[in-house]
């Protein structure tokens, strides 16, 4: 049966990440083909066929052959993009090549317009997830995979369209308007049911296009917007009546109704909260409890980072890029000392006493200086400092919290963890790992909390190094691989004994993007089970 619609196919051509510097400017290019871009980090501005838009995060910008784009800009910091190259083939001609361009023949594809679009994309975790896959299925040279990256070339497409189209119907472009409009007026005694009036829509369509937007009501957005700025202003000074001069600045005019719902957001008062977010803590540990400090509401001056492992600017991972933001970077990748922290003139430094890194006794001597036990369970280091930092309520709000993520994604991944036993392996440079089924973070996370079923031969604690011979004795059924550089899976794969294992000839090896999933802490462990879902039910059909 014909295709109504045309035969013609997409087919993508190139892929790129791109990180582009402050001050970066590119001038006239006429595009020969469609791209895709989706902006992940940072902000800047392009101008395509005359026309300026802004794009910062999570914004996806459409573009067809012919366009031209005037100029790209980054005029504040970094910005973080995948670039996805494509082109159309026309089915029906009699080489089945590319579809020489027709007036008005390329309005039938996905996306086609007469300018650019650029939206942004309400379902911005599970679009990253599936461009970092399609990155990295890319790179591969065999067949399958390569149909399997054109399968998920296509998902791209038709998420892209949807997302279009739904925003079209929903009048979304007013809809960003508005939300613009309460960026810069959240300040003021903002009049929400005037908002759907200036969209041009119905109260209810505009509800619901606000929530498709942004994730919540219009109510909760205008509510999060003054508490994020609120909770900046107490952070930055002590002045008498703060509190009271904080909620007029926001948009307040009640300080009782303000400290009330600040407190049911915080879990403690405006009053505690500027007392304890003044407290000026640096992180000289090579374990990153940054992690822990954000997720109880302090900002730390400076913490541990690895540049040569995270590729992004400050090496932190991404979960954490943004939140850092004002925090400087210590090195840890070489050993970390007190020279580089106590010009910063912090209130309290943190260190963990493994027993095992070099200079802890320099730092004891430091009077100022905390040190917590090492290698403790995540929620212990977080209860921990939740209790030496008064902040026990938040701290177990956010271990409920997690557990609560951790109940979720379990029974979202059913129909995949019944389905097998697993096995988890790191590939390095000169070794292979076999982790075990429990004392780490990982394995608790991925066994116990999520519920994969370890294999029966895996009896071990931590992890075995040099274990591939161990691998060819227990003959796993499914092998994960994770924090594996490419490079060295790639130099693994030919071998003989990597090639006799069942899982790699039946093709159950399975390859996350996982360098940023870290389950030592709360912000990464939601995270990395929110990437860790999202990856194993798109590449493991149910039952």
């Amino acid at each position: 049966m014909r295709n109504s619609r045309g035969c013609h196919a997409y087919v993508w051509t190139a892929f790129r990440k791109q990180r582009l510097k402050r001050g970066f400017r590119l001038r006239q290019l006429r595009l020969e083909e469609y791209v895709l871009c989706y902006v992940a980090e940072g902000s800047g501005e392009i101008t395509v066929n005359g026309k300026k838009h802004g794009i910062e995060a999570r914004t996806l910008i459409m573009l067809t052959p012919a366009m031209r784009i005037d100029e790209l800009s980054v005029p504040s910091g970094p910005l973080q993009m995948y670039r996805l190259h494509y082109t159309r083939i026309d089915a029906a001609s009699p080489a089945g090549g590319k579809q020489a361009a027709a007036p008005g023949a390329q309005k039938r594809l996905a996306g086609e317009a007469a300018g650019a679009e650029v939206f942004p994309v309400a379902s911005a975790s599970a679009f990253v997830t599936k461009l970092e896959e399609l990155y990295r299925l890319g790179q591969e040279a065999d067949e399958c995979l390569h149909l399997r990256a054109q399968s998920l070339f296509y998902d791209l497409l038709a998420t892209a369209c949807e997302e279009r189209s739904a925003r079209a119907k929903g009048g979304d472009s007013s809809v960003a308007a508005t939300i613009d409009y309460m960026k810069k007026h959240f300040r003021e005694a903002l009049d929400l049911g005037a908002l759907p009036k200036l969209a041009g829509l119905t109260p209810s369509s505009y509800c619901r296009a606000f929530k498709r937007a942004v994730g919540m009501t219009p109510g909760e957005y205008l509510t999060q917007l003054r508490m994020e700025e609120a909770k900046a202003m107490l952070s930055s000074s002590s002045s008498a009546n703060r509190v009271k001069d904080v909620a007029r600045s926001v948009g307040f005019s009640d300080e009782l109704y303000f400290s009330r719902l600040f407190k049911k957001r915080e879990g403690l008062s405006p009053q505690i909260y500027m007392k304890q977010a003044g407290q000026r803590v640096a992180i000289a540990s090579k374990l990153f409890l940054q992690d822990h400090f954000l997720a109880i509401g302090i900002q730390p001056i400076a913490a541990p980072s690895f540049p040569n492992y995270f590729p992004t600017r400050t090496g932190f991972p991404v979960y954490l890029q943004q939140r850092l933001r004002g925090t400087k970077a210590l090195n840890a990748e070489r050993s970390i000392t007190p020279q580089e922290v106590l010009p910063l003139s912090p209130d309290v430094i943190v260190q963990i006493d493994t027993g095992q890194e070099q200079g802890q006794g320099e730092w004891k001597k430091l009077g100022e200086t905390f040190m917590f036990n090492g290698y403790l369970s995540w929620h212990e280091y977080q209860r921990q400092i939740g209790t030496v930092f008064n902040k026990e309520n938040q701290a177990q709000r956010i271990i409920d919290h997690v557990q609560k993520v951790e109940k979720a994604a379990r029974e979202a991944l059913l129909p995949v963890t019944r389905q097998g036993e697993w096995t988890i392996v790191r590939v390095l440079e000169n070794e292979v790992r076999l982790y075990g089924t429990e004392g780490h973070a990982l394995t608790d996370l991925f066994y116990d909390k999520l519920g994969f079923q370890p294999d029966p031969h895996v009896t071990h604690a931590s992890y075995k190094p040099d274990a591939l011979m161990e691998l060819v004795r227990i003959d796993p059924e499914r092998i994960i691989l994770f924090w594996s550089e490419k490079e060295d899976v790639e130099r693994l794969w030919p071998n003989p004994l990597w090639q006799s294992l069942r899982a790699v000839r039946e093709n159950k090896v399975y390859y996350p993007e996982s360098k940023n999933w870290d389950p030592w802490g709360p912000l990464g462990r939601e995270y990395m089970i929110e990437q860790c879902t999202a990856y194993f039910l798109r590449a493991i059909p149910s039952i």
